[in-house]
């Protein structure tokens, strides 16, 4: 039986930390393009999603490939910025000329009927030495890479420490009931 709750104990606490690795951190340099890849079946129509610090969801790009394989694109917020691309049989959105309102997290979502299921989060990072241009537009300093998973580490080692406390607590008391009844 104790074997058991050991077994419970490290699926409750290794779960938790393998959800952490749900973001992929990508450098970009401003001014260049950067290409981010789907790991989506090309099969379905491919969603493109940015997500900035509002934490609103915003479509970018709608795109699928046709019956003779070239990329069809249904839907593109600003044609002058985005693009897509298919390289090595997967879908991915091309985001020209990076600008520092683009460093945000990216996911895409495969639309198959009713159901949509979101490809891995793709967050955007640049170094702070480079040299902006006077033309880019200013906004809130983004967290250099690691900055906000540090942050989200921090509370799963939280959460599974309470798990922790939690599960040894359930144990004593078990203990100590069965002690008290033989």
């Amino acid at each position: 039986m104790l074997l058991s709750l050991w077994f419970v104990f490290i699926v409750i606490l290794v779960f938790p930390l393998k959800s952490l690795k749900a973001l992929k951190m990508a450098e970009a340099k401003l001014g260049h393009s950067i290409t981010l890849m789907c790991g989506m079946s090309y099969h379905h129509e491919i969603n493109w999603l940015r997500m900035g610090l509002d934490l609103k969801p915003k479509t970018l790009m709608v795109m699928g490939l046709k019956n003779d394989g070239d990329l069809s694109v249904s839907w593109n917020s600003n044609e002058s910025h985005f693009e897509g691309c298919v390289q090595n049989r997967f879908i991915g959105l091309k985001i020209l000329k990076v600008l520092h309102s683009d460093l945000v997290t990216y996911f895409c979502a495969a639309s198959n009927g009713k159901r949509m299921e979101f490809g891995e989060g793709i967050c955007l990072y640049t170094n702070h030495s480079e040299p902006t241009s006077h033309n880019t537009p200013q906004a809130t300093p983004v967290t250099p890479k690691g900055g906000l998973t540090q942050t989200h580490l921090i509370i799963a080692l939280m959460l599974c420490v309470g798990l922790l406390l939690m599960v040894l607590t359930i144990i004593a008391v078990h203990m100590k009931a069965r002690q008290s009844v033989t």
